[in-house]
């Protein structure tokens, strides 16, 4: 490589270092995918754990914080019922969550600031129903 003229080296140099962009690029990409699938995962089965909200008294009505938003607090609420509904098990899917979208706001620089109304829950109708605190 000494032979070559410095245009040429440059040439070759700024080639190398475009591909292990290019490169280091895709697997930041390839993680990031894995990563909402495995959030859309979790999503999915927290959904399926508090399905049944079914209850028989307020007592049973809990609210979960899930997810992170990149200026704080929860992505949202979710209301279930203890009645038929593992509390340790919800808190647990729910916490990976949390943990994967604080992960992700800090790795792809997320802002999203946007209000998310805290909610209570009640016993109605035998089904535990969420309402916003105004």
């Amino acid at each position: 490589m000494s032979c070559l003229p410095s245009a040429i080296k440059l040439s070759i140099v700024s080639v190398a270092t475009s591909a292990m962009l290019l490169l280091s690029g895709c697997a930041s990409t390839s993680s990031s995918t894995e990563q909402n699938q495995n959030l859309s995962d979790l999503n999915y089965d927290l959904n399926n754990i508090v399905s049944d909200n079914s209850c028989t008294a307020s007592f049973q009505c809990k609210v979960l914080e899930v997810g992170a938003r990149a200026c704080g607090g929860p992505s949202k609420y979710v209301v279930y019922s203890t009645l038929n509904t593992s509390q340790e098990h919800a808190e647990e899917v729910a916490q990976k969550i949390t943990q994967q979208q604080k992960a992700q706001n800090k790795a792809l620089g997320l802002t999203d600031c946007s209000p998310v109304l805290e909610v209570q829950t009640l016993c109605i109708n035998q089904q535990c129903q969420a309402f916003d605190i105004k």
